[in-house]
């Protein structure tokens, strides 16, 4: 009679098994950008309550200089904001060729329809619910922890 395959038995793991099994759980990252304070506190107080690790800026300007530094997995991002409003920013952003994919929702009082977006995101209309907000951020990275982060 045949041998089980060494999957089947766990006597062989791969490296990626070996990854999911060892190494520790890794949050991943939302970068709030909304001028304004009680937006910020409302959306990062949810996000930590599910278990990601959230970073609010106010600016857009805050948000350019420290993507790199701060490395978000996501973006939640304000469209109407003093200086570098949200379409100057994802402009700028899309041009930058390690942050072309980066995924952005964009929250603004406006309706979707009334928002022309030239580059591709989310558009996440004000007031939204909790589970609205929730759900759009794991349709886009998925659930807030994984065990191993690719480098």
């Amino acid at each position: 009679v045949g041998a089980l395959p060494p999957a089947a038995t766990g006597a062989a793991r791969g490296p990626v098994a070996t990854c999911l099994h060892s190494a520790p759980r890794v949050s991943k990252r939302v970068l709030v950008v909304d001028d304004l304070s009680y937006m910020r506190d409302i959306q990062v107080l949810l996000l930590k309550e599910a278990g990601y690790t959230a970073v609010a800026l106010a600016t857009a300007r805050e948000a350019l200089d420290q993507l790199t530094e701060l490395a978000p997995d996501l973006i939640l991002l304000d469209l109407t904001m003093p200086g570098m409003d949200g379409r100057q920013f994802l402009r700028r952003l899309r041009a930058m060729p390690q942050w072309k994919t980066l995924p952005v929702i964009l929250t603004t009082g406006r309706t979707a329809d009334e928002v022309k977006i030239e580059s591709e995101c989310e558009i996440l209309s004000k007031p939204f619910s909790d589970p609205a907000l929730l759900d759009r951020v794991r349709r886009l990275i998925g659930e807030p922890t994984e065990h191993c982060r690719a480098s």
